[in-house]
């Protein structure tokens, strides 16, 4: 993971990266969203602007005095893309408070021991896995396969390779 950004101080600022519409609407279009959803991260809204009307839409956004990490309702649905510098942080917190967790992350950071451990400790394993082209600069180009990873509590079976029909309409 030689190209891997380790967090620092520093990071706070390339962590503030906005997903593309394309990207979060076939995301959201894959997704069987219930209940109350929640964007933690919700930035300009991509993700959060797309959740069913028939949801209760949350969401928490640092910059607007809305702190992830200060919210404990329960959800059914967490769905973001979060600072990847903070991803640890952020899947505990998120497998306290919801049933079903997708970021929209690079692969390899669904895969370190401790995140795989943290998931199993807290009866989550992954449920789905959809690949995605990274989006052009100023999206950070690491050369990692992004995807969307969803995480669902209780789940039981193997990993399902998520499918879009138009990628990215």
């Amino acid at each position: 993971m030689k190209y891997q950004p380790l967090p620092s101080a520093t990071n706070a600022e390339t962590d503030v990266v906005f997903t593309p519409e394309a990207w979060a609407k076939t995301i959201v279009r894959l997704l069987p969203l219930y209940g109350r959803v929640l964007d933690p991260c919700r930035g300009q809204g991509a993700f959060y602007n797309l959740f069913p009307d028939d949801c209760e839409k949350l969401w928490c956004e640092i910059s607007e005095g809305k702190d992830f990490f200060e919210f404990n309702a329960k959800v059914d649905w967490i769905v973001s893309n979060p600072p990847w510098s903070k991803i640890k942080e952020f899947l505990g917190h998120s497998f306290k408070i919801a049933d079903n967790v997708v970021f929209l992350i690079t692969t390899n950071h669904a895969y370190t021991k401790a995140r795989v451990r943290l998931a199993q400790e807290a009866g989550f394993k992954m449920r789905g896995i959809l690949h995605l082209p990274t989006p052009p600069k100023p999206w950070p180009q690491s050369g990692f396969q992004l995807s969307a990873i969803w995480w669902q509590r209780g789940y039981l079976g193997q990993p399902e390779v998520l499918h879009a029909v138009d990628q990215l309409a």
